[in-house]
């Protein structure tokens, strides 16, 4: 009896070993993206924080894109700034601080599109909810806000917010689309090649968010 105990005692302190082992190799969970304006955000400062507050750095290579390890499941927020616009204008310094959100998934977006977006689900600068970005904060939204945002900078650009976009030809989701900067035959990035143009720096980029979330009328300063 006791040879036999001893036996179990052994087998189960092994098990738990191997239990052990396998949590250690489980595999990092990582998330990627692309920052880009268009033409990619070469050298781009990225921080992702997660709904404990967590911040976690990455710099985005020469073609726009970044990769984090080691991120948890669950909502994410992405902030993207500084670095060089790639393409015809190399070495033309960044002057936007860009944003992106993801409610689940492996990939998050940082782009004019993604920032207005947020601007329309946020109600405001996307940079304070990233700042204040928490679990109480990823509670108050879903895939169904978020997808009604989307669909709603859309339609601010198709009623006359200056830029010669085709919406019907955007794909939608495209917070956690994967995404080729500098692909001229991408609607995609054909769309944000188009915003570009209209949105050269912070002050134009937080005008055309006060006009998505409040409307046109941003534009005549007539909002009551």
């Amino acid at each position: 009896m006791g040879k036999q105990l001893r036996h179990w005692r052994h087998l189960v302190l092994a098990c738990g070993v191997a239990a052990v082992a396998a949590c250690g190799d489980e595999p990092a969970q990582d998330v990627s993206g692309t920052a880009a304006v268009g033409a990619a955000l070469a050298g781009a400062t990225v921080q992702v924080r997660d709904t404990q507050g967590q911040v976690r750095h990455a710099t985005a290579d020469a073609s726009g894109a970044f990769r984090l390890s080691g991120v948890p499941d669950g909502a994410l927020m992405v902030r993207c700034e500084g670095g060089l616009v790639s393409g015809p204008t190399q070495g033309e310094p960044n002057r936007q601080r860009l944003h992106g959100l993801v409610l689940g998934g492996r990939t998050v977006n940082c782009t004019p599109l993604t920032e207005l977006a947020l601007w329309k689900l946020t109600g405001g600068p996307p940079g304070q909810a990233f700042d204040s970005f928490g679990t109480a904060t990823a509670k108050g939204l879903s895939a169904e806000a978020l997808a009604e945002a989307e669909s709603a900078v859309l339609a601010a650009l198709a009623a006359g917010a200056g830029v010669d976009v085709d919406p019907a030809a955007i794909p939608r989701r495209w917070h956690d689309t994967p995404l080729q900067a500098g692909n001229a035959g991408d609607a995609h990035d054909a769309a944000l090649d188009a915003l570009r143009e209209a949105i050269s720096d912070q002050a134009s980029m937080d005008f055309m968010g006060e006009m998505v979330v409040h409307g046109l009328c941003v534009a005549d300063g007539n909002c009551g």
